[in-house]
């Protein structure tokens, strides 16, 4: 029980650490390069496209949503031994 408790820790203690460290890497950059600029413009670019394709609107968000709800039930069942 306590190899359990102590891997949770260390994970937990990990994952706080590599959360500083990396908002203070991000900060502090206030003049960015050119090829971050570019790569920034790119990346925006990039996440307008797929906003603009899971639109409630078009055919992809429900089959999306369908495929997460029916995800979301089969592993229920196979958690909790199936349908008796």
């Amino acid at each position: 029980m306590t190899f359990g408790l102590f891997n949770l820790l260390f994970a937990v203690a990990l994952t706080f650490l590599l959360t500083l460290g990396l908002m203070y890497a991000v900060s502090g950059e206030d003049n960015p390069t050119p090829t971050q600029i570019k790569n920034r413009i790119i990346c925006k670019r990039r996440w307008r496209k797929i906003k603009k394709a899971l639109t409630p609107d078009e055919i992809i968000f429900p089959f999306l949503m369908g495929v997460l709800i029916i995800g979301l039930f089969a592993s229920f069942l196979l958690y909790t031994g199936g349908v008796k």
